[in-house]
């Protein structure tokens, strides 16, 4: 059965489970305590440090999205269900494609993880989101700025790691069997969806299948439908492991089919039916060997990853093709504290084909290899604790030319050295003070370079620049944590110097900012602060505000920056009753407009919108069950946000019923 098929036979999924599937017997995770969007200061964090770290002692900004907040922010892209975060947003497109913005920079500058594998999904323009499933992590790890260290290119504006549950293992003798099952309903696109996961054990071996569908049809907005948004997605994942006193092994696969339409303006492209079909494989081997205190932890990854795009809903001719082939690895050496000191040691291979096919022709075929070696070590000292790291990355590119783009046969080499040091001052007292200095980098990509054609996926003409340098920045954090019982809370400023920055300019008609679009390349700056704090208050209640903004100048021309967001601020009062997991809120989201806009961009009004939520968890004989019920825009205001590639012609989502139930089996 083709995977998109998947969702329409997820759809009449039921509450009924199988009568060998136990109850899990877990709390409800509305123990962890108030939360607006994200808990401002998670316990422990692992994709920013490579070792499990409590959070309080990792000096760069991280964010962490996991239980009820995972669960009340799920959303049909990675982009959408994080943007509530501070400093994060999504740079959407339809339904579907939400790729995640971090303090102003998205596309080749943030690195997103599939449980720990690199991904290589969205490096072909501005529109492609990451083809990662969320509906079933256990948690999402958010690095902030710089880290390069540890990722190499593309790591220079944030990390993303969509971090699974542990396989799970049976301590007795009697094998373990469970279930989990999630549904969801938004009307903004009638989209139902359905999340359906049977794991279990048996001794030390893990095992666990799950498969997810989604449909959506165009999005509802107060002026009325946006033609052709809707979107079909289906996945499946496979995973199995063993885990033994010195040693363990899992091993996971995945596949992903989405067909996501696209919507262009009714007045230029009247009756636009375009299309993208999406399809995703992914395999990843993990395994680790503990001896004496040291652990060597190794990764293989392979994903292939095609993208064909349809100039009409019922054409079978492909116009525009793109296939990247990927094989990823990486060797950890987790070395056992040496004078106070504990780290990682490391290195990581990367090799991607790139392929396209169809009748138009946008990028040339090309293969990518890239190496990288580094170090990243950590030390508590009195009341401080610091870590620095260092990484030397090589990456080579080359293509056989193509005759269509009048290209030769062309290779170029790209080198970096990048490096961080942080330290947190008090870092486990109720008030600590954080400091990062950190480099990053990213290669130019075969899209930077070579591009010179149309893209039906962005609805642009693209045009690439072959004589692009690497892309460096030094980022500069400086924070200040609070966490008493009265009050727990992060503000964050930093300054992001970027040399080379590499942006893709328009060039079409006056006030038509999708027509044509040049890479250039100049220097820049973005300036920014994040806040999130939470005061409890009395009786369960407590107020939260997230607030960030960013100023993002090329100070090579004195311009502004394309994809930049506006100030956004939202305060939101919630009522937990605890431990019953029963809690209503109630949110106040307000965005500026954009008054720095790059070239001919459009820049809406400022907007507001109030959103209300409820929910409630329950411990049954069969596990937990969680039903939410919000309504995002309550009051069906009109508007149209910065980071919609639709701001010119269509208005954001009216008012929104949104019903989420998940439980246990």
């Amino acid at each position: 059965m083709p995977y998109r098929e998947l969702a329409a036979a997820l759809m009449g999924l039921t509450l009924a489970a199988s009568p060998t599937l136990r109850a899990q017997t877990t709390r409800p995770d509305s123990t962890r305590g108030p939360d607006a969007t994200a808990r401002a200061l998670p316990a422990m964090q692992v994709t920013a440090s490579a070792v499990a770290t409590d959070a309080r002692r990792i000096a760069q900004p991280t964010a962490l999205l996991d239980g009820a907040a995972l669960r009340r922010n799920q959303g049909a892209s990675l982009g959408e269900t994080m943007e509530q975060i501070p400093g994060v947003r999504s740079l959407s497109m339809s339904t579907g494609i939400g790729k995640p913005v971090i303090r102003g920079l998205t596309n080749n500058r943030v690195v997103t993880l599939a449980n720990g594998q690199r991904t290589e999904t969205q490096q072909w323009g501005h529109d492609h989101a990451p083809n990662v499933e969320s509906a079933d992590a256990e948690r999402i790890e958010i690095v902030k700025g710089p880290a390069s260290v540890l990722y190499g290119s593309d790591a220079l504006g944030g990390v993303v790691n969509v971090v699974r549950r542990p396989l799970p293992s049976a301590d007795g003798p009697a094998p373990l069997v469970r279930g989990r099952l999630a549904l969801a309903y938004n009307s903004a696109n009638l989209s139902p969806s359905a999340t359906l996961v049977a794991e279990g054990a048996r001794g030390t071996f893990g095992w666990r299948l799950s498969g997810t569908g989604r449909r959506a049809d165009d999005l509802r907005t107060p002026s009325g439908p946006l033609a052709n948004s809707g979107n079909l997605t289906g996945y499946l994942e496979g995973a199995a492991g063993w885990r033994g006193a010195r040693q363990d092994l899992a091993v996971t696969a995945s596949t992903r089919d989405e067909t996501i339409r696209i919507a262009d303006d009714p007045i230029t492209e009247p009756g636009y039916t375009g299309r993208q079909e999406i399809r995703t494989h992914r395999t990843t081997v993990d395994a680790n060997l503990y001896r004496g205190g040291h652990r060597l932890q190794l990764q293989g990854g392979w994903e292939d990853n095609e993208r064909a795009e349809f100039e009409n809903a019922t054409t079978t001719a492909v116009t525009l093709g793109l296939r990247s082939r990927t094989a990823t690895g990486f060797v950890h050496w987790h070395h056992r504290p040496w004078l106070g000191i504990t780290g990682v040691i490391g290195a990581a291979l990367q090799h991607t084909a790139f392929r396209t096919f169809g009748s138009e022709t946008l990028i040339p075929d090309n293969t990518t290899t890239a190496l990288g070696l580094y170090a990243l070590e950590q030390r508590s000292i009195g009341d401080w604790s610091l870590s620095t790291g260092a990484r030397f990355d090589a990456r080579a590119l080359s293509t056989p030319g193509n005759e269509v783009l009048g290209l030769t046969a062309t290779s170029r080499r790209f080198e970096a050295l990048t490096g961080t040091f942080g330290a947190v001052y008090r870092a486990t007292a109720p008030v600590s003070v954080a400091v990062n200095v950190a480099r990053g980098f990213r290669a130019p990509s075969a899209s930077d370079l070579f591009a010179n054609g149309f893209h039906e996926g962005t609805r642009a003409f693209e045009i690439g620049r072959p004589d692009l340098r690497v892309e460096t920045s030094l980022n500069t954090d400086l924070g200040l944590r609070v966490r008493t019982p009265r009050l727990i809370g992060e503000l964050t400023g930093y300054v992001n110097q970027i040399r080379d920055y590499i942006y893709l300019a328009p060039v079409g008609r006056p006030g038509r900012v999708l027509d044509s679009l040049q890479v250039q390349q100049g220097n820049a700056r973005l300036v920014g602060a994040e806040l999130a704090v939470t005061l409890p208050l009395h009786g369960g209640v407590s107020l939260s505000n997230t607030s960030d903004a960013v100023h993002a100048t090329n100070t090579t021309n004195r311009t502004a920056l394309p994809f930049v967001p506006p100030f956004r601020t939202a305060t939101t009062l919630r009522w937990e009753q605890r431990p019953l997991g029963r809690s209503l809120a109630l949110t106040s989201e307000w965005h500026a407009r954009q008054t720095r806009t790059f070239r001919d961009d459009v820049a809406p009004p400022a907007w507001h919108a109030l959103h209300v939520s409820a929910g409630t968890s329950r411990l049954t004989a069969r596990g937990l069950v969680h039903i939410d019920v919000s309504v995002r825009n309550l009051l069906n205001a009109r508007y149209r946000d910065f980071m919609s590639r639709y701001k010119e012609f269509a208005d954001a989502a009216g008012r929104t019923l949104i019903l989420r139930l998940s439980a246990d089996l």
